[in-house]
């Protein structure tokens, strides 16, 4: 049952991140593509990792921001499931490299 309750929550905190990265991060430059890949969830529910891709290429300046601004999109994530889960885990950002 926990299984399949960690996927349902997984699920519904792809479609969020992705949206909220979406919005935010088009700020910050031009011409790139920041692709959520993949969201895990701990079996304890303290951490969310989030696995991103950056196209063209990888650009250092993105990835900082992006991982300076985790609190403000966990408060934002908050504020969208705000019914549907009690508590939103950390973020914590990470890069999948391009081939």
């Amino acid at each position: 049952m926990k299984k399949i309750k960690n996927e349902k929550l997984s699920s519904i905190l792809f479609i969020e991140i992705a949206e909220i990265l979406n919005e935010e991060v088009r700020y910050i430059k031009k011409n790139f593509l920041v692709t959520l890949m993949k969201v895990n969830i701990n079996s304890n529910m303290n951490r969310i990792k989030v696995y991103i891709n950056i196209y063209p290429f990888l650009d250092k300046e993105i990835i900082y921001f992006i991982r300076s601004k985790s609190r403000f999109y966990r408060k934002l994530l908050s504020k969208r499931l705000r019914y549907r889960v009690k508590k939103v885990p950390k973020l914590d950002f990470r890069v999948i490299y391009n081939n």
